[in-house]
């Protein structure tokens, strides 16, 4: 590797935390996200699977960059409830809001259990949000998620 690829690699460092960073909505749907791996009290490798799986493929976040988003996201996060965190969807489309719910529901689940303190969160960030415990269960009309 040469001096160029090494400045290119050091640039490129931490572009997926500046893109999270300057997406208020994004980085309050990843918070809780975590949050939600760590509702239960523990976070389990299928959680952490999970998240992984929502992050690339929802957030458009590579998986090498996880780590350094979630660092981010505990250190910005220090201070933010689950209920400020939903609070920053407040103009969101209600599709988004059902869409994060889910995500929620999807990682809860994600150990094939649903701890009552998981439960509880998706409950006040379904109240936060102006939803339904329903609306998180529900299946997309599109069949998306």
């Amino acid at each position: 590797m040469g001096i160029l690829d090494s400045f290119r690699n050091l640039l490129e460092q931490g572009k997926t935390v500046r893109r999270v960073a300057d997406d208020e909505q994004l980085t309050a749907e990843l918070i809780l996200l975590v949050r939600m791996m760590f509702a239960d009290g523990e976070m389990t490798g299928d959680e952490l699977e999970k998240f992984k799986e929502i992050c690339a493929t929802r957030c458009d976040i590579p998986e090498k960059d996880i780590p350094e988003v979630v660092k981010y996201l505990v250190d910005f996060g220090y201070e933010t409830s689950a209920e400020d965190a939903a609070g920053m969807f407040s103009e969101m489309d209600e599709g988004r809001k059902k869409a994060i719910l889910r995500r929620m529901v999807r990682i809860a689940y994600s150990d094939d259990q649903l701890d009552p303190r998981e439960s509880l969160m998706i409950q006040k960030t379904a109240d936060a949000l102006g939803l339904t415990m329903m609306d998180a269960f529900a299946k997309p009309p599109d069949g998306s998620e």
